[in-house]
């Protein structure tokens, strides 16, 4: 059965990352925590799974609501989704736009 692609991303990252980290807040908070550990680590990922898993967030409705990045996570992982995108493999986040993605984790929102 093929991973899902937040699982993938946190096994093939190197160092890998942890995906659904007990402790860390609400199950909500999975892909939040899941992007700041990749962030913290300086994760290397694969463009194969790295453009999917930010085209999640870019394509994601409130990615350009800026009134909400006063909420201290929304915030936090706005600056993360472009720390991480900068980070080698480099990834224009712009050229993401539009990008179908097909995410099911129950707790991405």
């Amino acid at each position: 059965m093929a991973k899902l692609l937040f699982q993938r991303v946190a096994d093939e990252a190197k160092p890998p990352a942890i995906w659904g980290r007990p402790g860390c807040g609400p199950p909500d908070y999975a892909a939040y925590v899941l992007l700041d550990d990749l962030v913290n680590s300086h994760a290397w990922l694969d463009l194969e799974l790295k453009r999917p898993f930010l085209a999640a967030w870019v394509n994601d409705e409130d990615f350009d609501n800026t009134d909400s990045w006063r909420e201290p996570i929304i915030g936090r992982t706005q600056k993360n989704v472009r720390k991480f995108a900068a980070m080698d493999p480099v990834v224009d986040l712009e050229s993401l736009r539009g990008m179908k993605v097909y995410v099911i984790e129950p707790y991405f929102r």
